[in-house]
């Protein structure tokens, strides 16, 4: 049975949106939970839906999270006590999504060094334009590959107004400075633990489903959260559109994965399979 506020939310998603399916709905009925609600649509298609939402509390514990993911690397690395290579202007963290150990601390910063040490004495570099570029190869340095993704490195010759003792190893919109960022991270983690916990719940099978989809309702309270002066700029469409980015290879078991935010005059956004006003 649907609470009050998940009736509401699906009452408002479906209004928004009544072929969210490719298809008008012909009946919808409160699922088992889950799914939320269980539809037949007119062409006679069995669709799951589930309902998320995240709220204040949880996207300012995000934010409380990554902000002590990010400063645990850079207090190992301390970039602002040492010299940058010759031809290296900043560099951006890509980390893995752990925390480096204790005891490969000191490790991590040497090879760290060591290999932006060799990008600079490279001869011609992918990274050496204007715009930087992503490096991932750590062959040889096998700490850093357990803990970085990539590294996005921008050439010096392009920023020799960067002066000593600031950092110039840092993170890209860190959430020190870019409400947006942790706004992101909290929406996304939101929908990865959605689809972790269905991923073996077989619901497919379980309720003849012929599709599977979940709905992140966007909150206002979430949004405005200490954030007010990023509220009267926020781009829902930009917004949905980095999700979607970060939702490509990670769908798990749903066919569709929509964002709903009420508060918008184009309610409704598709984030997988592909970024989409529907």
């Amino acid at each position: 049975m649907l609470t009050n506020d998940k009736r509401e939310f699906w009452r408002g998603f479906l209004a928004a949106e009544p072929r969210f399916a490719g298809d008008g709905i012909g009946s919808a009925v409160d699922g088992p939970d889950p799914p939320d609600v269980l539809c037949a649509t007119l062409s006679g298609k069995k669709i799951g839906v589930e309902l998320a939402s995240w709220n204040e509390s949880e996207q300012v514990q995000w934010r409380e999270t990554r902000k002590s993911f990010e400063d645990s690397y850079l207090r190992i690395i301390e970039s602002a006590n040492h010299a940058r290579p010759d031809r290296i202007g900043w560099v951006w963290l890509h980390p893995k999504r752990r925390q480096v150990k204790p005891e490969e601390r000191s490790q991590f910063r040497e090879e760290l060094y060591e290999f932006l040490a060799r990008e600079s004495s490279l001869s011609d570099p992918e990274w050496d334009q204007p715009l930087g570029a992503a490096v991932q190869n750590f062959i040889g340095f096998p700490v850093i590959a357990d803990y970085l993704d990539s590294l996005w490195i921008f050439p010096r010759r392009k920023l020799e107004s960067l002066h000593a003792g600031h950092d110039w190893i840092k993170f890209e919109n860190s959430v020190a400075i870019s409400a947006p960022s942790w706004i992101l991270g909290a929406v996304v983690d939101r929908i990865l633990a959605k689809i972790a916990d269905y991923e073996d719940r077989n619901l497919h099978v379980r309720h003849a489903l012929d599709e599977l989809h979940l709905v992140c309702r966007y909150s206002e309270q979430a949004l405005l959260a200490d954030v007010a002066p990023v509220a009267s700029r926020f781009d829902f469409a930009a917004f949905a559109l980095r999700v979607s980015r970060a939702l490509a290879n990670e769908h798990g078991v749903f066919n569709r994965i929509f964002l709903f935010n009420p508060y918008e005059a184009q309610k409704v956004l598709r984030v997988y399979p592909t970024w989409l006003a529907v």
